[in-house]
């Protein structure tokens, strides 16, 4: 997933639990929307990760979307 450099991501002036409800029905739309609103503090975590920094970022992006599919 490329990051999109300053531009407002669709979806992301809707609030987060209707995104997050949406992300949970299947939209893939609502998904690609909450990782860009945390994809700055993925960044920054993958740099305190031992492994190869895209693999980090994957791995971290992986988790949020389990995360979101099974809260």
């Amino acid at each position: 997933m490329q990051k999109e450099s300053n531009q407002r991501h669709e979806g992301t002036h809707m609030p987060f639990n209707r995104l997050l409800k949406q992300a949970r029905q299947g939209d893939k739309s609502a998904m690609e929307s909450i990782i860009f609103l945390f994809d700055d503090e993925i960044q920054h975590l993958s740099s305190f990760l031992r492994i190869p920094r895209e693999e980090a970022v994957q791995s971290l992006r992986t988790e949020l979307i389990g995360l979101v599919k099974n809260a």
